[in-house]
């Protein structure tokens, strides 16, 4: 009978080995009572696939993120990050000490748009009175342009937030070229209410023929310079600019070409007024 096998002792034996195993299969669940069915669990497709639908909208909002950052740069696309930058306005130009202004070498400036009485004349007239207002749709722009080709080392604007306020820049971008055909965008820059002068330094792209590699700023040697008001403060449509100057390295900079160092490779040593008279050659 089922008492008599169940009170054997190899029916006992195997009982015993049941419950063991059951003991330690429960250890994993201990609020699971001894003999009962574990309840399964679940698999973790749905998580996953919750996940996956996750990532897919944050990546889809970091697309729509950097949609809108290359919209606000206005086609600015594939320019480094090096050559956007804030700049911060200067009370004067004494930190161009040594610079050229190129303002006499200028063949003829061209505006895009301007109100009657406030175009070229007023932006040369070195007043701080006096200002361009453009008068027409964005981005204004003006163009320098010059006979020959001439090395152009920095832009400078003089800008006044605190009398200008929506009409004041606040990116600007510099493009230089030949023609108007072949502009390239050299630097974009943005402005924190600015008063006072804008300096926006020109670096040319290295040159992959020179073996010679220079640490300092090489000016861009260009027929035409374009600036560019890409968009104001507190969303003005028209612009205000006070003052525009170029400048670039003397014309004497390059009689340092023709020295010793160039000629012979050393540079000499003079240290006496006699002989440093012979470390140029004319």
């Amino acid at each position: 009978s089922l008492h008599r096998i169940v009170a054997s002792p190899a029916a006992r034996s195997i009982i015993r080995r049941m419950e063991q195993i059951d003991v330690i299969m429960s250890d994993g669940d201990p609020g699971t009572p001894p003999n009962q069915p574990r309840t399964p669990i679940p698999p973790l497709e749905d998580d996953d696939d919750d996940e996956i639908e996750e990532e897919e909208e944050d990546d889809d909002d970091e697309g729509d993120e950097d949609e809108d950052e290359d919209e606000s740069q206005d086609g600015m696309q594939g320019l480094p990050s090096s050559a956007r930058n804030v700049i911060r306005a200067a009370p004067n130009l004494d930190s161009l000490y040594g610079q050229r202004d190129l303002q006499k070498d200028a063949l003829c400036w061209t505006l895009s748009s301007a109100k009657p009485g406030n175009g070229v004349d007023q932006i040369r007239d070195s007043s701080h009175e006096t200002y361009w207002q453009s008068d027409g749709g964005q981005p204004h722009f003006l163009q320098i342009v010059f006979s020959r080709r001439v090395a152009v080392s920095h832009v400078c604007l003089y800008l006044d937030y605190n009398l200008d306020e929506s009409y004041t820049p606040k990116k600007v971008c510099i493009e230089t070229g030949m023609t108007l055909h072949d502009l390239q965008t050299i630097s974009v820059v943005e402005l924190q209410e600015p008063v006072g002068w804008c300096i926006i330094p020109l670096d040319a792209p290295p040159d992959p023929l020179d073996e010679d590699v220079s640490e300092e700023q090489q000016p861009i040697r260009t027929h035409l310079v374009q600036v560019s008001v890409l968009s104001m403060h507190q969303n003005g449509r028209d612009t205000h600019v006070r003052q525009v100057k170029l400048f670039g390295p003397k014309r004497e900079n390059r009689m340092q070409q023709n020295t010793l160092q160039s000629r012979i490779g050393d540079k000499p040593n003079f240290t006496t007024v006699a002989l440093s008279q012979f470390s140029t050659i004319r």
